[in-house]
């Protein structure tokens, strides 16, 4: 929370815009768990996988970096890596001078599940991301321009999914 400005209560387009935010985002993430699961996968496994792959180069993929981003304490996240590991899907590499320190990388499977599930979760993006943007901005009272906007609509010629 910001210091220095005073708190004032959502109102109820603010209360409407952060439930339709938390119902796309729990969407977007139901359909991403049922499409690793459909490929045999394990949704929890899928998303430390795609952590480390998604962490900037410069950051080390230690099991404490990777606890913090998937906000699991360390006992979990060591279960949740010799999981991965027991499906190769992660490696882990102790460092040569200090053998405490311990890496994880990406194995060539692990990579072909990101290969399937990124086409599946940009694809969803592309559906329900300007949904999520609309949301966002009428909860931060941001607005965007028209040109913005068009941007973000779907390519898809208006064929867009019904239903949940």
């Amino acid at each position: 929370m910001s210091k220095g400005k005073s708190v004032r209560p959502l109102s109820e387009a603010e209360y409407l815009a952060l439930g339709e935010f938390r119902y796309l985002l729990r969407r977007f993430m139901r359909q991403m768990e049922e499409a690793t699961r459909r490929l045999g996968a394990n949704p929890q496994q899928y998303q430390l996988v795609l952590a480390v792959k998604g962490l900037p180069r410069h950051v080390a993929p230690t099991i404490s970096r990777l606890a913090e981003r998937m906000q699991l304490n360390h006992n979990s996240m060591v279960e949740l890596v010799d999981r991965c590991e027991e499906n190769n899907l992660l490696r882990r590499t102790r460092s040569a001078s200090d053998r405490r320190q311990v890496t994880l990388s990406v194995t060539p499977e692990g990579e072909g599940l990101l290969r399937r599930l990124g086409v599946a979760a940009r694809q969803e993006l592309r559906d329900s991301g300007p949904a999520l943007v609309d949301a966002i901005l009428r909860l931060t009272g941001e607005t965007r321009s028209a040109k913005d906007a068009a941007a973000l609509r779907p390519r898809t010629g208006g064929n867009k999914k019904s239903g949940p």
